[in-house]
């Protein structure tokens, strides 16, 4: 901050602008800047994602954060994927999409995430790397803030950003993230589909059809049922809220935090009686001993990709994690896109597939030929394999004795998520595409999973109480739909203007008419819907600015209902 300020370089990206036509620091001039350099599959750049929500919010009048997204795997350099990810984290500032690193090299920038502090006048002000910078942060901009005020050089207002980024909507699920199968169940098995960007998890039969939903839960990644009958409950990785839960499922049982000292837990397992939790925010595996402590299962905190030893190996984002036939730990580092073991007996980590954090690719082969790509998803078969759901390879491969296969299944886009049924099919998390499918690896054949509950009759003329519920309604008239949502321990954030915004998105032309976009200060949020002609789906979302005491985030639910205008 005292040193000799230089001039920042222009922003130039060919990707172009994401949250805005086009942006430059000649229009940022008067204000300070905080530029983010991040890529999408970076947990820890997800992690800065949050830390911000703070800042801009306090400093909403005089700061504009610029996201610069600069990739590392070949396809972070898709726009489609930038757009989508800008979606998933729920960024809410400018994005500039950078795919040949042209201001990443200006700014002389080495890792991610890194932050760039310009002040009033254009001029590099300061440079920090990593996450966990929020507070020296927020004094650097007081500072900056009080200079270009006495300087009569301060220009405050907020940005003007375009609403449509991600008013698309998605349907029943939203970005899920995780599915897992219930085994041992005395009767037929569920499935457990964690709903991120519905920030929530819905408990289901095979066939789709919603049991329970678990709401209240901040971009949950990770579930693993534990236990049968009366005593059973699902492990859930509360990934954005750096927490771990045991929720019984008999829908009355209160939750059961298990840890909240780890930082991003992406998954979780049971092995040897203890639970497993990948940490993928500081590269390593913990265990849960009976008495509720944690212990370092492998992994040093470093990001490499380097065997041994658990306590003495080097890991890179673990992020999924599968017991294997013969009882050894298999886990998935996602970051050096490799495909790893912690053997039972030894406790030590040996890599299956796999070459480092800058070697990655589709290729089947044996384990010094098959390459993969920011794996996210993880499950053993029943004949022993172990299924994978190569995310940004947008493939199901398998491993199969000392092999990596590709089950010629397509249409996936960025699969987070995978569980193998007992009849041989796979579900999958299709991440991209908003959807869970069911897949058949042999006859290579996939069908969407139809996930929702029936409508709901028991009150006279009441809307359905269902996740999608059914509107029937003379064409031009209006329907009051009312949404809740459950901010947990947080307070709404008025800082940045009215805390709920709301939303409403119909797939059909002409079904739904003005406004569909509301504000208010308050939970519930009543609306009314102005009915067009036609029919199809309407999506109504409700987004809430909040803040706790660790952080502030933005909440979100969604409710869809299927429209028939007579």
């Amino acid at each position: 901050m005292d040193r000799v300020r230089v001039r920042a370089p222009e922003l130039e990206g060919e990707g172009g602008w994401i949250g805005v036509e086009d942006l430059s620091l000649a229009q940022l001039r008067g204000k300070v800047v905080l530029l983010d350099f991040w890529t999408l599959a970076c947990a820890n750049c997800q992690r800065v994602v949050e830390e911000l929500r703070g800042l801009e919010r306090r400093f909403a009048d005089v700061l504009a954060v610029v996201g610069v997204h600069s990739p590392k795997f070949p396809h972070e350099h898709e726009h489609a994927a930038v757009r989508a990810a800008v979606a998933r984290h729920r960024i809410e500032h400018p994005v500039l999409d950078d795919p040949a690193l042209t201001t990443w090299d200006a700014y002389a920038v080495k890792a991610w995430p890194t932050l760039v502090l310009v002040d009033a006048e254009g001029r590099v002000a300061l440079t920090v790397s990593g996450e966990g910078h929020a507070v020296e942060l927020a004094g650097a901009i007081e500072r900056l803030v009080a200079e270009a005020d006495a300087a009569g050089t301060l220009r405050r207002g907020p940005l003007e950003l375009d609403a449509a980024i991600d008013a698309q909507g998605t349907g029943e699920l939203a970005f899920p993230g995780k599915v897992a199968l219930e085994d041992g169940a005395t009767r037929a098995p569920r499935i457990a589909i964690a709903d991120t960007g519905h920030d929530r998890v819905l408990i289901c039969s095979l066939g789709g059809e919603v049991e329970l939903e678990l709401d209240g839960l901040y971009q949950p990644q990770g579930v693993r049922f534990d236990g049968v009958g009366d005593t059973a409950a699902l492990l859930v990785c509360e990934t954005g809220a750096d927490r771990v839960w045991r929720v019984p499922l008999d829908g009355r049982s209160p939750r059961e935090l298990i840890t909240d000292r780890l930082k991003s837990p992406w998954d979780v397992v049971v092995w040897h009686g203890h639970a497993v939790i990948a940490e993928a925010g500081r590269h390593r595996l913990w265990a849960v001993d009976r008495a509720g402590e944690l212990q370092v299962l492998a992994g040093t905190g470093a990001e490499a990709l380097v065997d041994g030893p658990g306590l003495e190996a080097v890991l890179a984002q673990p992020s999924a994690m599968a017991l294997t036939a013969e009882g050894d730990l298999a886990f998935l580092d996602a970051e050096a896109s490799a495909l790893r073991v912690v053997r039972s007996g030894t406790f030590a980590v040996e890599t299956l597939a796999g070459a480092g954090l800058f070697a990655w690719g589709d290729d089947d082969g044996d384990g010094e030929r098959a390459r993969l790509q920011h794996p996210l998803g993880l499950s053993l078969g029943r004949g022993g394999e172990l299924y994978v759901a190569d995310t940004f390879n947008d493939l199901i491969r398998v491993w199969r004795g000392s092999h990596l296969w590709t089950v010629p299944v397509e249409g996936f886009a960025e699969p987070g998520g995978i569980a193998a049924l007992p009849d041989g099919r796979l579900l999958v998390a299709d991440t991209g595409n908003h959807r869970v499918v069911r897949v058949d690896p042999l006859r290579a054949r996939a069908v969407t999973l139809d996930v929702g509950r029936p409508a709901s009759s028991d009150e006279a003329d009441a809307m359905p109480a269902s996740v999608a519920g059914t509107i029937v309604q003379p064409a031009g008239s209006a329907v009051a739909v009312s949404l809740a949502l459950d901010p947990g321990d947080d307070d709404l954030d008025p800082a940045g203007g009215p805390p709920i915004r709301v939303r409403a998105h119909a797939d059909v032309p002409g079904l739904l008419r003005e406004p569909t976009t509301w504000t208010a200060g308050a939970l519930p949020v009543e609306v009314e819907l102005a009915l067009g002609e036609g029919s199809g789906r309407i999506t109504v979302e409700v987004l809430a600015a909040t803040c706790g005491p660790d952080a502030c985030r933005l909440r979100r639910t969604q409710r869809a209902y299927d429209v028939l205008l007579t």
